[in-house]
This record gives C-alpha cells, sequence and structure tokens, in this order.
C-alpha cells in the first residue's frame, strides 16, 4: 500500500437527518503517480455503474421492491427490466423536453400511449434505432 485517504460524506437517504459515511480509498500508486483529487475522481468512476444502470433499476424500476417467489420468475423480470431500460434509454436520449427525459418521464409517455410505442419497438423488423 503506498496511499490511503479517508473520505467522509453526508448521505440523505430521505431521513430527518442525514449520516455520515466514511469510505477508505487504498491505492499501491505512490503520491506522486496519484493525487488526492485523481483519487477522489477514480472513486467516482468505480461507482459509475451503481449510480447509472443499479440506481435505475433499484429506485425507477423497483427492482428491490420486487417479491418473486421463484428463480426463474427472477431472471425472467430481470431481463424484460432491462430490456426496457434500453429501449427507455434511447428514449431518454431523443426525448425533446429535457424534464422528461427521466424514466419515469419514459414510464408516463409509454402508460398515455396506451404502450403501443414500445410494443411497436420491440416487434419492429426494421427498428428506426438500428444501425442503417
Amino acid at each position: 500500500m503506498q496511499q490511503a485517504a479517508r473520505l467522509t460524506r453526508f448521505v440523505d437517504r430521505k431521513q430527518p437527518n442525514p449520516e455520515l459515511e466514511t469510505e477508505w480509498l487504498i491505492t499501491s500508486r505512490p503520491g506522486s503517480a496519484m493525487s488526492v483529487e485523481e483519487m477522489a475522481k477514480a472513486d467516482r468512476c468505480y461507482w459509475g455503474i451503481e449510480n447509472g444502470l443499479h440506481l435505475r433499476l433499484d429506485v425507477s424500476a423497483g427492482e428491490d421492491r420486487s417479491r418473486v417467489s421463484t428463480r426463474r420468475s427472477a431472471l425472467n423480470l430481470a431481463m424484460i427490466r432491462r430490456a426496457t431500460l434500453t429501449v427507455a434509454i434511447d428514449w431518454i436520449q431523443r426525448c425533446p423536453n429535457p424534464r422528461q427525459a427521466t424514466l419515469q418521464g419514459f414510464y408516463d409517455a409509454m402508460a398515455r400511449k396506451g404502450h403501443r410505442k414500445a410494443l411497436a419497438a420491440a416487434i419492429a423488423s426494421k427498428p428506426s434505432s438500428s444501425p442503417k
């Protein structure tokens, strides 16, 4: 171990009082090779998946609230959620209204259209998002 750093932050988990969280960062790189700012950046990059896909699945898609009783059902629902998220991300990137360009905005738009648009995208023989 060449360097160690203590990262302390407040975490607001929708509780009356935010809690204090401490994380230890350890690297084998010498101090001359990795500054404090670079260590913080590496930590943020490390958590990119947690903050992106995992957050969307847990919070917006309700994956953690799902209480299916069989492994096969859990696998099927996980695949459906990820496929839905793939379509949603394409929709979000093309959404003209930035305030609606969220996963919840995608769900709302699909609900307003009776899911016809999502079904059309799923069964299209030549989807518009595929490469030409």
